[in-house]
């Protein structure tokens, strides 16, 4: 089962910092990140340009073969100049949200979009299905449908809708996107997860997995609530902005800024976020 990080993209006056992408990249694959998925929601990738998401994928690539690039974008014609730019690197998968903005796509429409993609690699294509970002759920029927996908990351407040993908479609692989679910996820057997507490704290996200292993549900549940706990406290501050700080706070270093419309928080949500989770953090820091 995977630990998979949506990795944040840091930025410095408004450009990709590349340097401390590496950086992070590397500190939390030796913390027990198992993959990247490049250029999510965590990631920003639907405020990056073309140019930007290919010199993330250069980079990310350069770390670990185990990437996932995220390609999804409304020009699709640059979704699939990603995807071609994407063999030049022996990377794992490429996934993609649906189509989205435009409401009145039919299924027929989207399953020809992922058609598409999956003519147009010889890389494995993922679904990325997030209803709630894009407005579109592409449930396990549909997936089942298209018919050429080779994974799924399902963000959805629902596991027995990621559950669906595994019972229809066996042979792909099925992973959650929901921090509050890490527990769930493991002790259900899927292939893993892709969440952002992957960024700031990786470690627990491995403790947990080796307690459910173990069979010590008591262990893994404490840990659940604890970061169930981050999330009461930064999901109103603006989550994709407080996975910056969060950080900054468990992993003690700067990992630069989100880019507008994402905004970093200011200086009292800051204050905040931080008073709020140093108990948690010191009591993690004890199991």
């Amino acid at each position: 089962m995977d630990i998979i990080a949506p990795i944040i993209t840091p930025f410095r006056s408004g450009k990709v910092d590349v340097e401390t992408f590496i950086n992070h990249a590397k500190n939390i694959m030796k913390k027990g990140v198992d993959a990247l998925f490049v250029a999510g929601t965590t990631g920003l990738g639907p405020a990056l340009s073309l140019e930007e998401r290919e010199a993330l994928l250069e980079v990310a690539s350069s770390v670990t073969r185990r990437v996932i690039m995220q390609v999804g974008f409304l020009n699709v014609y640059d979704v699939l100049a990603l995807v071609k730019y994407a063999e030049k690197f022996d990377i794992e998968a490429v996934a993609s949200v649906p189509p989205y903005y435009f409401p009145g796509l039919s299924q027929r429409q989207v399953a020809k979009y992922f058609r598409e993609l999956c003519a147009a690699t010889s890389l494995p294509v993922y679904l990325y299905n997030y209803p709630a970002a894009v407005g579109r759920n592409v449930d396990a029927e549909m997936a089942k449908a298209i018919g050429c996908l080779k994974g799924v990351k399902d963000t959805n407040p629902d596991l027995a809708h990621t559950l669906a993908y595994k019972r229809l479609m066996p042979e792909i692989k099925a992973y959650k996107g929901s921090d509050s679910l890490v527990m769930a996820s493991f002790a259900v057997g899927l292939d893993g997860v892709i969440v952002a507490s992957a960024n700031y704290i990786p470690d627990v996200l491995v403790k947990i997995r080796d307690a459910v292993l173990k069979g010590d549900v008591e262990k893994a549940k404490r840990l659940q609530f604890l970061i169930n706990e981050i999330l009461e406290v930064a999901t109103p501050l603006g989550y994709n902005s407080s996975v910056y700080e969060l950080v900054r706070i468990f992993q003690g270093y700067d990992p630069g800024e989100p880019r507008p419309p994402i905004y970093p928080l200011e200086s009292e949500e800051r204050e905040k976020l931080a008073k709020a989770v140093s108990r948690i953090k010191e009591t993690l820091n004890k199991l």
